[in-house]
């Protein structure tokens, strides 16, 4: 286990229970789909991964919090490594897919582990944005955290990683000018009702112009469950039922992806089991 102590945590997260933004005293530039694309992710990447309270409105525990990936197409595999400030840690298993611009992933297994007394390590996942700060290549977001049986919700948290080594990724990031010191919030909505969920959720969201519209759900290893929605839609709030009953799929986290046009959106969703 390579313990890499990240120096660099410039970014200032003001907390809500189901968005964010992060501000900065250097421009940051979050990355699109077609940025995120040419990235080569392979390696390691270090920083925090803070810690909710249960209710969410201020941070418990401060982890440091690596990732170690290895990249084929779109899909993702590695390892975590979180540690504690009492030296306590966990090395664990993790699956990821590319979908647009934003890295969903979630642990699943633990490695190897010095669990605190009475304790348990809960299993992290999300989605990860991308974005440039500086010379620096981030992965960052809210990310909820899972017990390890049965996905019932642990406190959750966020997620800061930068990479360590940009050496792949230099002529990319020299080409992206910063534009913005805020991450932009999605221009559409996507959410799920109860979420977690058991046996059925309801996806909504909402369009501000008729769009061709596309609602499907995939596992975190980029396969296509079923398609909810295809078609032509105007204007308005919707609404889809999602029935995982009938659903095979061990982890039971999945990937509403929506695609608008020719945009990307999705949003993560989790079944306790």
């Amino acid at each position: 286990m390579t313990r890499i102590y990240s120096m660099v945590f410039s970014l200032v997260i003001l907390l809500g229970f189901s968005n964010f933004t992060v501000a900065q005293e250097s421009k940051v530039q979050v990355l699109n789909a077609g940025q995120v694309a040419k990235l080569d992710l392979n390696g390691k990447w270090s920083g925090k991964r803070m810690q909710y309270t249960a209710d969410k409105k201020s941070i418990a525990e401060t982890f440091q919090y690596e990732f170690d990936l290895k990249q084929e197409g779109d899909i993702v595999t590695g390892t975590s490594t979180i540690i504690s400030a009492s030296g306590d840690f966990a090395d664990m298993k993790l699956e990821g897919v590319l979908i647009g611009n934003k890295l969903h992933f979630r642990e699943f297994e633990v490695a190897n582990a010095i669990r605190p007394q009475g304790k348990i390590w809960c299993f992290k996942s999300g989605e990860l944005s991308f974005a440039k700060d500086g010379d620096n290549l981030k992965l960052t977001g809210i990310t909820a955290s899972y017990m390890e049986i049965y996905n019932y919700p642990c406190s959750g948290g966020i997620t800061d990683l930068t990479k360590v080594d940009n050496s792949a990724n230099a002529t990319t990031l020299a080409a992206i000018t910063p534009t913005a010191t805020v991450l932009e919030e999605s221009k559409i909505n996507i959410a799920a009702y109860p979420n977690p969920f058991v046996d059925n959720a309801d996806i909504t969201y909402n369009l501000n112009s008729e769009a061709k519209v596309k609602v499907d759900i995939f596992d975190l290893q980029g396969k296509l469950i079923t398609n909810l929605f295809e078609g032509n839609q105007n204007a308005g709030n919707y609404k889809l039922n999602f029935d995982a009953k009938s659903v095979s799929t061990g982890s039971g986290i999945y990937i509403v992806k929506m695609t608008v046009n020719s945009d990307v959106y999705s949003n993560q969703i989790v079944q306790m089991r």
